[in-house]
């Protein structure tokens, strides 16, 4: 059995590649990008470049947009059917966004989880047609880094923190689950070995999935704070707590600039948990926060 790796070069699909190394399966994986230097060619864009390595049986991961992947497994099952033959199952990465940003007022965030619920939607119904399972992942705030490529949520904390002598934050500041990229790696990594024990039995299964500890904003910070070197400025960063309506006022003029930023501050107030905890799928002991000091 082959696994097919899409998405390789983004930081999910990096720490997905180094841990399947790590554990140094019997199988093999093929890392595909864009970038010819870094895998075997392929442009999810451009579905009718694609070329099987051989002639075995595969299994297709993917940490690539599911749009991308959705549209480009669409047209070859409709136009290039036999390269379909062999796949015996798919797991994808979607993001939480398709559950926690359908009610959003601002188009762009409404648009973003209109097109991960209907990639989702296209993926499962394809892998029903193929008689295939299907997994589908929905994680929550990832973060970490890999040499360059950084996490877009704590990373941008980590950044505010580091260039503001003062944050405020709502006083009764939202819950959260950060996943780091190694223990998505893990989840997926486990999912595709019970994948491969299942044989024949088909299933189809949305997994909403966060890290195992639950923390608000404070606490994300604080945690932050303890983990960097004393050197690092985000150390020195003073946290101030101010109510909720008097944060939400101060914010008001972001939404006439961007409204998507003013969602996003907005959304600090929310309650945005409740995942399955990665420790559960994987039954593995619970990971702190943070899980790595790798923030550069």
């Amino acid at each position: 059995m082959n696994i097919y790796l899409f998405g390789k070069t983004s930081l999910s699909g990096e720490a997905f590649y180094k841990y399947f190394n790590f554990k140094n399966p019997k199988y093999k994986i093929y890392p595909f990008s864009r970038d010819q230097t870094k895998g075997f060619k392929i442009d999810l864009k451009k579905p009718d470049s694609f070329s099987l390595i051989n002639n075995d049986k595969f299994i297709l991961i993917s940490f690539a947009p599911i749009w991308d992947l959705a549209d480009f497994l669409n047209y070859l099952f409709y136009k290039e059917n036999p390269k379909l033959v062999n796949l015996r199952g798919i797991i994808a990465c979607s993001s939480s966004s398709a559950i926690t940003k359908r009610f959003e007022s601002n188009p762009f965030d409404k648009n973003l989880a209109k097109k991960l619920l209907r990639s989702e939607n296209e993926l499962i119904s394809i892998a029903e047609k193929l008689n295939i399972n299907c997994q589908i992942i929905r994680p929550t705030m990832i973060y970490g880094s890999f040499k360059e490529i950084k996490d877009n949520n704590i990373s941008k904390i980590l950044f505010i923190m580091r260039n503001l002598k003062i944050v405020f934050i709502p006083s009764n500041s939202g819950l959260r689950q950060p996943i780091h990229a190694n223990q998505l790696a893990e989840v997926v990594y486990f999912l595709m070995i019970e994948l491969l024990k299942t044989k024949n039995k088909v299933s189809n299964n949305l997994i909403n999935l966060g890290g195992d500890i639950i923390l608000n904003y404070q606490e994300i910070i604080e945690s932050l704070k303890n983990s960097v070197s004393k050197n690092d400025a985000a150390k020195k960063c003073l946290i101030l707590k101010i109510p909720n309506r008097f944060f939400l006022v101060s914010i008001l003029p972001v939404m006439i600039f961007s409204p998507k930023s003013f969602a996003a501050l907005s959304r600090m107030c929310s309650d945005l948990s409740g995942f399955e905890k990665a420790c559960k799928i994987t039954k593995s002991e619970p990971r702190i926060f943070p899980f790595s000091k790798d923030f550069k």
